[in-house]
């Protein structure tokens, strides 16, 4: 059986569930990166960082390219980081509606 397009979204918004990949993914938008170049930007072990790039690509989210004895890897859309743009916005305005509701 097709996975539907509710399955497909399921397991995207799954693979942009966790804050180590939404860092990726900010620092990605910025252009293609090593992963020793993410592991010295997010200041984090290797072994976590690859896991992470792992499940982003196996979610089709970011693509790797092999040169020589690194991986460079790249949004695989840069829609991706126009979905992180809406869902950050929408937040804001979330948090700021509930700011004003306090202060009242």
């Amino acid at each position: 059986m097709q996975p539907s397009i509710f399955d497909i979204q399921a397991e995207f918004c799954k693979a942009m569930g966790h804050p180590v990949r939404l860092r990726i993914l900010h620092l990605l938008r910025e252009g293609p990166m090593s992963v020793g170049n993410l592991v010295r930007q997010l200041e984090l072990p290797q072994s976590l960082v690859s896991r992470q790039l792992h499940v982003l690509r196996y979610g089709g989210i970011v693509t790797g390219d092999r040169r020589a004895t690194e991986v460079i890897y790249r949004l695989s859309d840069v829609k991706i980081g126009e979905v992180c743009d809406l869902v950050r916005q929408m937040l804001a305005e979330k948090f700021q509606r509930h700011s004003e509701t306090i202060l009242k």
